[in-house]
C-alpha cells in the first residue's frame, strides 16, 4: 500500500470571528476542508463542545470555543453543499454540529471511516488504525484521549494531540476520494456518509419511542400505555434539564415501572435500580405520569407488540435478507458487514411487520429501505415485506 507524506502538525489559533471567516473563504476556495473535535457528553443530554480542530490546504487551526467567538461562521459552512467536510466516524461530531448551530445540518460529507470499508482496509476502522495503515512509521498518541477538555488551560500536549488528528485526516482525504472513485464506489460512500448525517439528525416522534424499548412485547396493552407516556415524558425531562436519559431512569427501570404502574411513593420506592435522585424529585411527576396514562381512554391505548423472532417466517425472511446482502457485498468486493447487520435486518422487519401504517408515516425508513442498498435490493427484499 502506498505511504502518504506526513502532514505538518502544527497549527494556529482562530480566536475572532474574523480570523473564521477567513478561514471558511479558504475552505470555499479549496471545496473541502477537515474537522475534528473535542467534547465532554458525561453527565449531560447534549454534548459540550471544548475544542475545534480544523485543516484546510494542509494548514491547521485550533478554536477555543470556550471564549467568546461567534462560531455561525462554521456552521454555514459545514451546511454548504458545495464545501465537503471532511470526518472520521463523524456520527457524534454531526449530533454536535447539529445542536450547537440550531439545526444546521453537514450538506456534503466524506467519512474517511466509510471510505476506508469500502476499499477493503476493514469495516469501522478506527482512527489510529487507519493512520497507521496510510502513514509509515506512525503510531497516535492517545495519551490524552480522557482529557477533560472544559478544563483550562489546556497543555501543550492536549494541543498538539488535538492538532494532529485532523492534519492527518485532511492529508488522507484526497486519496481515500481517489480509491473510492477508482474502485468505483465513491457515489455510494457519498450516500452512506450523508446517511449518517440523517440518522444523526432525526426525530422519533415522542409518542412513538416506546416502540424501540428493548422486551416492549412482554407488556400488555395497559403496561404499554403507561410505557409511551413515561418514555416520551423521560425524554422531555432529559432535553430541558440537559440531562442523560439513564440518569433519570433506564430502559430495565422504564419496563419495571410500565410493568408494576406504581400509584403511590410507597409502591414507587419498591422499583429496583431507581435512582435515588429520580425517587426524590420525579416521584411525584412519575406518579402523575402514569396515572395520566391509565385516564385516558383504553381505546386509544396502543396495540400489544410482537416478540420479532416469534413472528412467523421470521428465520426464513432473516437468511433471505441476509443472503441477498451477501450477494451485493460479493459484487462490490466488500465485507457484507458494510450492506447491512443484523440489527439493520431486524429494523427493516420490525417497520413492514410490526409497526402499523400510521406509525410508518412518522417514522424515518429503515436503512435497507435507502439510498443505494434498497436500489441494489429491492427486488429481494419486497418478498418479505
Amino acid at each position: 500500500m502506498t505511504k502518504l507524506t506526513h502532514p505538518d502538525t502544527g497549527y494556529r489559533y482562530i480566536s475572532s470571528a474574523d480570523t473564521l471567516t477567513e478561514f471558511c473563504q479558504r475552505a470555499r476556495l479549496a471545496g473541502s476542508f477537515a474537522i475534528d473535535t473535542e467534547f465532554v457528553r458525561r453527565k449531560t443530554y447534549f454534548a459540550k463542545l471544548g475544542l475545534v480542530q480544523l485543516n484546510v490546504d494542509g494548514d491547521t487551526f485550533i478554536i477555543d470555543p470556550l471564549i467568546d467567538i461567534d462560531l455561525s461562521a462554521l456552521w454555514q459552512l459545514i451546511a454548504d453543499p458545495d464545501v465537503v467536510t471532511v470526518l472520521h466516524a463523524g456520527g457524534e461530531d454531526i449530533e454536535l454540529f447539529f445542536h450547537q448551530s440550531g439545526g444546521l445540518k453537514p450538506r456534503a460529507v466524506f467519512d474517511t471511516q466509510i471510505a476506508a470499508g469500502f476499499i477493503g482496509m476493514g469495516s469501522s476502522l478506527g482512527y489510529a488504525n487507519l493512520v497507521e495503515q496510510l502513514f509509515d512509521g506512525v503510531t497516535l498518541d492517545k495519551s490524552q484521549s480522557r482529557t477533560d477538555w472544559l478544563k483550562r488551560p489546556l497543555s501543550d500536549e492536549q494541543l498538539a494531540y488535538a492538532a494532529a488528528d485532523v492534519s492527518y485526516l485532511n492529508t488522507m482525504y484526497p486519496w481515500l476520494s481517489e480509491q473510492v472513485t477508482q474502485a468505483h464506489v465513491a457515489d455510494i460512500v457519498t450516500e452512506e456518509s450523508q446517511l449518517q448525517v440523517s440518522k444523526r439528525t432525526q426525530t422519533i416522534p415522542n409518542h412513538l419511542l416506546y416502540l424501540f424499548v428493548g422486551n416492549a412485547w412482554q407488556l400488555n396493552q395497559k403496561q404499554l400505555q403507561v410505557m409511551k407516556t413515561l418514555a416520551a415524558w423521560r425524554l422531555d425531562k432529559a432535553i430541558s434539564e440537559n440531562m442523560p436519559l439513564g440518569f433519570i431512569f433506564k430502559d430495565g427501570v422504564l419496563l419495571e415501572l410500565s410493568r408494576k404502574m406504581p400509584q403511590s411513593k410507597s409502591e414507587l420506592y419498591k422499583i429496583k435500580d431507581l435512582a435515588p435522585m429520580t425517587r426524590k424529585y420525579s416521584g411525584e411527576a412519575i406518579i402523575e405520569q402514569i396515572a395520566s396514562a391509565l385516564a385516558e381512554d383504553a381505546s386509544n391505548w396502543p396495540q400489544t407488540l410482537q416478540r420479532l423472532d416469534d413472528m412467523p417466517n421470521y428465520k426464513t425472511a432473516f437468511n433471505g435478507i441476509k443472503k441477498a446482502a451477501q450477494g451485493l457485498a460479493s459484487m462490490l468486493s466488500i465485507d457484507a458487514a458494510l450492506v447491512t447487520s443484523r440489527k439493520q435486518i431486524n429494523d427493516f422487519l420490525m417497520y413492514h411487520w410490526q409497526f402499523s401504517a400510521d406509525h410508518r408515516a412518522e417514522l424515518p425508513r429503515p436503512d435497507l429501505q435507502q439510498g443505494w442498498r434498497w436500489r441494489a435490493l429491492e427486488a429481494e427484499l419486497k418478498e418479505f415485506i
